[in-house]
């Protein structure tokens, strides 16, 4: 599976954060400095070591995490052993935090990185100039929390519609080519079967050009309001294309994965969506051990072909001889 800017957004800060760091840890150590050294230092193995974690396993909830908190409690330990003149390095590492995780858990991090501070800043600033800085850390910590929370959700928000096919609501085909991703890469751990379902509305064109797209548009919301009404809820739906959709039927072998498009196609058949019958043509797939997810769609779209060309109104299955 390709990298998700996800991942090289941690590894880049995480590495990043590791390089930028070694300079002061040296510069500490020149100068005799040994508790900012080895708190400088300790950045820079855990950045480093939690970039390579991320790099090899993949996993982003707990380096996330681990990243934030050992970048707070950093940079509040370098200030209280060197002094409030090193707060600024505070702004930059609570916009970080709210980069990489989610804005409730961010702001948690922070605000407990704020209070650690004051006994620093109290101890090294008069009382105006504590209240200011203290306060300037709150609303900053603030706004933060306001402007991630509204980004967080607009990219919820984007995220489904990029991967939703405006016109019946179902998964698009990106959103496909995510799952049957997911699916193959966990093949390797989970072992378990699963069925493409390939799905395609017999002569569409001629329902165009007899009743006009809207009608037509019309047939297509009717079709997947009638496939979700039989498939699971753990099966997924999605438009592959113009008038083909794709189950994804996960635990399914391939025998009930036909006896599932059988059941498709007679209720298709006897919907009564026109004066004139509508019907659909199938092709199944199970999986095969160590398939591409690439292979899996062309072997049942091979399928769907085999009964299309055979008459429509049918199901076959993959690799196996259809009547």
């Amino acid at each position: 599976m390709k990298r998700t800017s996800e991942e090289y957004i941690l590894i880049t800060l995480s590495l990043g954060g590791s390089v930028s760091i070694i300079p002061f840890a040296i510069f500490r150590m020149l100068n005799g400095e040994w508790l900012v050294a080895a708190a400088d230092s300790a950045m820079v193995v855990g950045m480093f070591v939690l970039g390579v974690y991320v790099y090899i396993s993949r996993q982003l909830q707990f380096a996330s995490m681990a990243l934030a908190i050992l970048a707070v409690s950093g940079v509040v330990s370098v200030i209280h052993l060197k002094g409030f003149a090193l707060l600024y390095w505070v702004y930059p590492t609570m916009v970080g935090v709210f980069y990489i995780l989610a804005p409730s858990t961010a702001f948690i991090i922070t605000s407990i990185g704020v209070i650690a501070l004051v006994p620093a800043l109290i101890r090294d600033m008069d009382i105006v100039a504590f209240i200011a800085a203290l306060m300037t850390l709150v609303v900053i910590n603030i706004f933060a929390y306001v402007f991630a929370s509204k980004m967080h959700e607009q990219s919820k928000q984007l995220s489904l519609l990029i991967r939703k096919d405006p016109l019946t609501g179902v998964g698009n085909r990106r959103a496909l080519e995510e799952k049957l991703d997911e699916y193959t890469a966990s093949q390797q751990r989970t072992q378990m079967v699963a069925s493409l379902i390939m799905i395609d509305l017999d002569y569409f064109k001629n329902i165009n050009d007899v009743y006009g797209h809207i009608v037509g548009d019309q047939v297509l919301i009717k079709l997947t309001e009638i496939i979700n009404s039989r498939i699971r809820i753990s099966d997924n739906l999605y438009r592959f294309g113009g008038e083909e959709f794709v189950i994804i039927a996960v635990g399914t072998p391939a025998s009930s994965a036909e006896t599932l498009a059988e059941d498709l196609r007679n209720m298709i058949e006897s919907a009564n969506f026109l004066p004139d019958p509508v019907t659909i043509s199938l092709g199944v797939a199970e999986y095969q051990k160590e398939e591409t997810s690439e292979s899996w769609i062309h072997r049942c779209d091979t399928a769907l072909y085999e009964a299309k060309s055979l008459g429509r109104n049918r199901v076959c299955l993959a690799d196996e001889l259809c009547q």
